[in-house]
Order: structure tokens, then sequence, then C-alpha cells
């Protein structure tokens, strides 16, 4: 979570029933960027699995297959025969670090699903604060994330400082700068092939997105690739918000302006621009976790809509949850699970409200946790449960049946630490 001039590391939990669903991703390329996501072509295999000459369709090998007549046509020849053969076969074996990456990865997984089988068993509390340190950032921090399979958190501010610590020996690992250009401004903070070797996706305010390698090693980042997420959106201003969906390979731009841009990181290349049929601009968004191409948006009016870019009108259902209020939307997410139509969404005045899609536009939950005040809210990815923070240095958890199950707020004393308004906050994504 950001604090204005501390960064504090929580065990929010000690555990959650919840189905594992980290989509899966691929390995590393030479690239870093082709072939995020690792998707099996279910049409296309039946027909390859099925085909005499491994071909995709039989009617394409039975046209191309040369007749008698034409092979006896052919002359003779010793070194073709055996030059077919040979370059029939690969050349080279293959390499011992595709063993590795793939060892490794599965080991990930099953430390995941082990990780998640353990909340199951377990009751929801907040146990112990693990870490607290002066992140020494001069305007707080903006974003944070915590890395899945080490004791490592991400930080950065609105100068764009990255800084990287590990909070179980509580020393730094790293610090760079996102650029050397005077105009600064930090959206977000997203990390991309978690199962692998993850990249670091820094988003800056004024829509330009960043993304790195090595990250977590002293002085060994490495840039990968940079583009502008709004290209042509001059009125999005200072205030692009981002989020990336793993399944898909898709990063989502907007801010205040009229429509949503869809990225294809595998491809890198703009996919699609989606009108956002409102009148005022994004605060918010959120990448379904279960439904690729599926994401929410939260808007500067209080309205709240949900699109699936692979529908033909995009725009698939719209509420107002928070009306009479219009605060902006200060964040939105998916709920947990398998289940693609529940929402929460937290605006700005301080109310949660909870939606499912498939009944009416009105909230079936709503929690006043914060008058006037909320700043962040975070959604886990597994686990029944919600953080909201406040300006008023104040941290709220609650149940999705709207239980408050912790508050942790400044206690004053001789030698205590002030926090300051919580600007952001972030689940470990499978720590019980």
């Amino acid at each position: 979570m950001g604090l204005t001039i501390s960064l504090i590391v929580f065990n929010a939990f000690a555990g959650i029933s919840m189905a594992f669903r980290t989509p899966p991703v691929s390995p590393p390329q030479h690239d870093y960027l082709t072939g995020l996501r690792r998707v099996c072509s279910m049409e296309f295999r039946p027909h390859l699995l099925n085909s005499p000459d491994g071909l995709a369709d039989p009617l394409l090998s039975s046209a191309a297959a040369p007749s008698t007549s034409e092979l006896n046509i052919l002359p003779q020849s010793t070194i073709y025969n055996w030059s077919c053969g040979h370059f029939s076969r690969p050349l080279l074996t293959g390499s011992d670090d595709n063993g590795e990456v793939t060892a490794r990865r599965e080991e990930r997984e099953r430390t995941a699903l082990d990780c998640i089988a353990k909340c199951q068993r377990s009751s929801c509390k907040m146990t112990s604060q693990i870490a607290s340190w002066d992140t020494k950032f001069e305007l707080g921090t903006k974003s944070a994330l915590l890395l899945p399979f080490s004791p490592i958190v991400v930080a950065a501010d609105e100068n764009e400082q990255i800084r990287v610590w590990n909070y179980d020996d509580a020393l730094p690992v790293n610090t760079f700068e996102n650029h050397k250009l005077s105009d600064r401004g930090l959206s977000k903070l997203l990390l991309i092939n978690e199962l692998d070797e993850s990249l670091l996706l820094v988003g800056s305010s004024d829509g330009n997105v960043r993304i790195w390698r090595n990250y977590a090693q002293k002085g060994g980042q490495k840039l990968v690739t940079a583009f502008s997420s709004v290209q042509g959106h001059r009125a999005a201003g200072r205030s692009v918000v981002i989020d990336w969906q793993q399944q898909s390979g898709y990063l989502y731009a907007s801010g205040d302006m009229s429509s949503i841009l869809v990225w294809d990181l595998d491809k890198e290349q703009l996919l699609n621009t989606i009108p956002s049929s409102a009148d005022s601009g994004i605060s918010a968004l959120s990448a379904s976790q279960v439904r690729p191409g599926q994401f929410a948006a939260g808007f500067i009016d209080a309205s709240v809509r949900i699109f699936d870019v692979r529908t033909p009108d995009r725009l698939v259902y719209m509420a107002r949850p928070h009306a009479p209020r219009t605060e902006k939307v200060v964040g939105i997410g998916f709920q947990p699970g398998f289940d693609p139509y529940k929402i929460v969404s937290a605006s700005q005045a301080g109310d949660i409200q909870f939606l499912d899609v498939r009944r009416a536009a009105e909230p079936y939950l709503t929690i006043e946790a914060h008058r006037g005040s909320l700043t962040a809210l975070a959604v886990h990815r597994h686990a029944p449960v919600i953080a909201s923070g406040s300006a008023k240095q104040m941290i709220k958890v609650f149940s999705l049946e709207g239980e408050q199950l912790t508050i942790i707020r400044y206690q004053p004393s001789f030698m205590g630490q002030r926090i300051g308004s919580v600007n952001c906050l972030s689940f470990h994504p499978y720590k019980s």
C-alpha cells in the first residue's frame, strides 16, 4: 500500500477458499513480448490430428500430392533423397534453457496451487505486520505491487522513481528512474508473465508505457519496449488509466477521453478503439481474469460500464450504482473466482457497491466504508476479500458479504510512525 512517507506490507489474510485461476503465459522469448500467451487453437488441432499427412485439411493434402506419372518423370538422385531426409529433421537439439524455464514454471504453478489449498483450510483474518520502511519518496507512493514467488515489493512515486525491496531482509534491491524526461507522473505498475521471467510494465499518467526486465537486479534493469498507449488522443491529459489482461495479452488504456484503446502486446499493435459511450472520462479500469477481452470501467460521473471486445456492440452493461452521489469511481474490480458477472465499485464519496450484471442495475450490497474520503480499493485475485483506504489514515478490510474483518488506523505513540493518506493498496496474489 502506498503511504505519504512510508510503505507498509501486511499479511492480510490467513487463508481463503477460492479456485486457482491464474491464466497461462508463454515462456519468455528473445524479444520478450512475442508469445505472451500460450493458447492452443482447438479449432485447428482436431483437423491436424485426424489428417493422415499432418495437414490442417485432408483436401490440401490430396491436392498437393503429385501423381505417380509426375514422380516417374523426375530424375533419380541419391544426394537429393539424402537431403530430403536430412533436412526434414531438426538440425539443432533442444536448448537446456527451455527445459529449465518449463521446470521453473511448473514448480511455480504447483506452489501457487499449494498456497491456495492452504487458504481453503484456513480462516480469514488479519495476523501481523510483516515489514515497514521509509520509501524516501518526496511525493508519496503512487503504486505498489508484490511479486508472487519472491519476497519482493516494487513501488513507485509520482516522479516515476521505482524502488525494489526485499521485505524479508528489509533491504533495498534496486532503484532506477522510469525515464529522464522532465514531464513526469505515474499511473500504475503492472506485472507481465508472472509465472515465468516476469516483466514490469510502468504506465505514466500521460499514457506512455515502458516495459522493463531484470528490474529486481541491482543496476540490471533493461528497457524492453516503450510506446504511447493513447496515440492521437491528446485530450487524455495526465489522467490516463491502464490495466493488463494476461489471458488475452491485452493492455487497456483510457482516461479523460471518449474511447478505450485495446493493445495486443503479443503483436505489439493497436487492436481496437472502443467508444466509451459516456460524456465523462474514465477514472478506473479493471480487466477480467476469467473472460479474455472483457473489462470494467469506472467513470468520473460515478457510472460503471462493462465492455467486451468480442461482442459487436462492445458495451454489455451500464449502471449508476453510486447515485445520487456524483463523485468519481476510485476503484473497480471483478470479484474473485470463476464468476465473471459480479463486480465491486468504490466511489470517492466513500461507498463501495457490489453489482451482479445478470440482475438489475441496482447494487445488491452497499458498504459505507469511508465518509467522503475513499482514496484506494483493492480486490483480491483469489480470496473473497477486499480492502479500502482513505485520506484519513485508515485501511479497512471487508468480506464479500460486507462484514468488516479488520481495520488499520494510525495509533499515536511516543515512537509511533504516522501514516499518511493511503494512495494505493495491493494484495499478495497467493500468500496465506
